[in-house]
């Protein structure tokens, strides 16, 4: 009974709520474009069978099928962490009442069942194992295939659920998971030793010898008594009071920046901003992948003769954050915008703290992809180029057009589907930025002289950044001009 009035207060809520109102056509849109995206999906589980069969003739398509399932699971945790939403509970106006802590926290754990990404992958897996396991082995061996992948995608959506409540206190656990998964995968690359190898032997096993599915049930039992243990200690009045007393204490931001005066303790407010807030906290969550985007193009040798794309690639890679973050700059503190414009500040020290911010991210971010450079020595050439002109032009364009953003951006609400505060002029800046230098490079790369085009790309870079006190003024004097049509702007919510 507690649950279904836990359930039924928690619809109530979300019905009730403006945002249900204000965002309904956003949902029928997303509504549509998902139902797509599940035939897609249904044809591909259908066709899944004849496919591994023609790509791999020789070879069990179950067996194949079963070889990239880990590659399947890492998948699955790094989506899971940058898009899967954590269930949450007030629980103070319950613990008065006579209800049981360990229900409230079955609850909240049972509630991350019911997201609809544990279930999307069924519409590939459920075909797959009625048409290919079956024919293969037998309708009660892939009954058996289909539960052990229930609890495999339930094992990872309560992996990251209990990474992304410790990523407040120790974020240490998700940098952790994230280098295992990276070493996974270079140790794979490198041929150190085989995924695919050890996937197909793991899962294949399970359908020769039933008995073991015992160990994917093992598992799923632990990590969710895991969770359920750390929500169960969280859950007192003390704990829910001891641990809002360190969030408001804690704000001292990064005390390195506190020597730099203003502009050091501007930047602090704005990395404050951003960890507390959920949706400029999701492009800190999805800068790693920025910089592991050269992983899908550089093992290539065929991207490799490509000098267009790997230009394209190394704007990507060092300046993925600057862009993402930098195209909402102003946009980020809408909500006290018009208290910002009238207070007596200095706003040239306030674009100054903004440039540093993103400068200081953009070179960390090229520092952590010189290791590419074990691919080829030329993609450091590339990197290098490309973080330049990142650095001297890309960064002060950012600056210059985020100023064209005049639509409230609601920070609380979660990023994922979510386009409130998003215009046509946050993806028409981006164009340029990423197609610009690869124009710039092209010819040079026809004619013959890819390292004149690396050269000439350095060039316009260290230009920009000898210029960046007169660029800085003209960004300025744009910012003057256009404030108060930018406060109107914020106003409409």
């Amino acid at each position: 009974m507690i649950y279904k009035l836990l359930y039924q207060n928690k619809w109530k809520e979300s019905l009730r709520s403006s945002i249900w109102q204000k965002n309904l056509a956003m949902n029928i849109i997303m509504g549509i474009f998902i139902f797509y995206f599940v035939l897609n999906f249904l044809f591909l589980g259908i066709f899944a069978d004849k496919i591994l069969m023609e790509i791999f003739p020789d070879e069990n398509p179950v067996n194949k099928f079963n070889s990239f399932l880990l590659y399947f699971m890492g998948i699955d945790l790094i989506v899971r962490f940058l898009g899967q939403n954590l269930p949450t509970l007030s629980i103070q106006p319950y613990l008065h009442l006579p209800v049981k802590r360990s229900g409230l926290m079955h609850y909240l754990l049972g509630r991350s069942l019911v997201n609809p990404l544990n279930y999307a992958y069924f519409v590939i897996f459920i075909p797959f194992a009625l048409i290919s396991v079956t024919s293969n082995y037998s309708f009660g061996l892939a009954i058996l295939w289909l539960i052990m992948l229930f609890f495999i995608v339930f094992f990872d959506n309560y992996i990251i659920t209990y990474v992304k409540r410790q990523f407040g206190s120790k974020p240490l656990i998700a940098v952790g998971l994230g280098l295992i998964l990276l070493s996974l995968i270079l140790l794979d690359r490198y041929h150190i030793f085989s995924l695919k190898a050890i996937s197909e032997k793991i899962f294949t096993s399970i359908i020769i010898h039933p008995y073991l599915i015992i160990f994917p049930i093992m598992a799923f039992a632990a990590i969710y008594y895991i969770n359920f243990s750390f929500l169960k200690d969280a859950a007192y009045l003390e704990e829910v009071s001891k641990n809002s007393t360190k969030k408001v204490v804690s704000t001292s931001g990064i005390s390195f920046f506190n020597r730099f005066g203003v502009i050091g303790e501007l930047m602090n407010l704005e990395i404050k901003l951003m960890t507390r807030n959920k949706r400029p906290k999701s492009i800190i969550y999805m800068t790693p992948l920025f910089l592991l985007y050269g992983f899908f193009f550089y093992p290539s040798p065929h991207y490799n003769t490509l000098g267009g794309l790997l230009i394209f690639v190394g704007i990507f890679i060092s300046g993925g954050f600057m862009m993402s973050y930098g195209n909402y700059l102003i946009s980020w503190e809408s909500s006290y915008f018009d208290a910002l414009i009238t207070k007596s500040f200095d706003f040239q020290k306030y674009f100054q703290a903004k440039y540093t911010l993103l400068a200081t991210v953009t070179v960390i971010s090229f520092l952590l992809t010189i290791p590419y450079l074990f691919f080829d020595i030329k993609l450091l050439y590339i990197n290098t180029a490309c973080f330049l002109f990142n650095l001297g032009f890309n960064l002060n364009l950012v600056l210059y057009f985020a100023m064209n953003n005049k639509k409230y951006l609601d920070l609380s609400k979660s990023a994922k589907f979510n386009y409130q505060g998003v215009g046509m002029s946050n993806f028409i800046i981006v164009l340029p930025m990423m197609v610009l230098p690869v124009l710039i490079y092209l010819p040079f790369s026809l004619l013959g002289m890819p390292q004149l085009g690396l050269i000439v790309l350095s060039g316009i870079g260290l230009l920009g950044i000898a210029l960046n006190k007169p660029i800085q003024k003209l960004i300025l004097k744009r910012f003057y001009q256009k404030k108060y049509i930018m406060a109107e702007g914020f106003r409409q919510r």
